[in-house]
């Protein structure tokens, strides 16, 4: 031992009278889905406080045979409790299957019977799912099938906007989206302020 050097207690963990060690908390990272469900309770709070009329949906899929829609709001519903608690419990579950829920929706906007229909299509990457191509990579089919869904509710008269928290998203957003209706987010932490 050297003068002026310290020494380290290591304490004795088979001591019944050792003081347990206090271990600073481990912050963990925000995921996407956390970003994305406090964008929709800020984007719920603001449309109720204007009195606009909306619904909130989710949805998932694994091949054209399971396409999953999930309800959080109606567009005749208050934002109440049971909102919140359906906006918390949104998960990340399989597939990211644009078309069928861009189809849905529309259908949903269209029985609403709201003289201005706007959908905004919210999500973490590019349109795919495990049939959307001849290999499990290739994305031209998912991209091609939103496209035409969105094509298909502008010609219902529905204004449509695309938001991605995806970097990459101006490659397959530009293709599927009429100029100036997307908007990629660069870091996930700005959606919430960007909607």
């Amino acid at each position: 031992r050297h003068e002026g050097a310290f020494r380290l207690e290591i304490p004795n963990l088979r001591d019944p009278y050792h003081e347990p060690l206090e271990l600073a908390p481990v912050e963990e990272p925000r995921k996407i889905i956390d970003v994305q469900r406090e964008a929709m309770l800020v984007m719920a709070s603001a449309l109720d406080v204007l009195g606009d009329s909306f619904g909130i949906y989710g949805f998932s899929g694994y091949g054209h045979d399971c396409v999953e829609f999930f309800v959080a709001k109606e567009p005749d519903e208050s934002l109440n409790g049971r909102t919140l608690s359906a906006i918390a419990a949104m998960q990340p579950k399989r597939s990211t299957r644009m078309g069928p829920a861009i189809r849905h929706t529309v259908a949903k906007l269209m029985a609403a019977g709201q003289s201005l229909k706007l959908l905004i299509v919210l999500s973490d990457g590019f349109p795919q799912d495990c049939d959307y191509g001849p290999r499990r990579g290739e994305h031209e089919y998912g991209v091609e099938d939103t496209a035409k869904a969105l094509a298909e509710a502008a010609a219902k008269g529905i204004e449509t906007f695309c938001i991605t928290v995806d970097r990459s998203g101006h490659d397959y957003l530009k293709r599927m989206c009429p100029d100036a209706r997307y908007l990629v987010i660069e870091d996930i932490e700005d959606l919430p302020d960007a909607l």
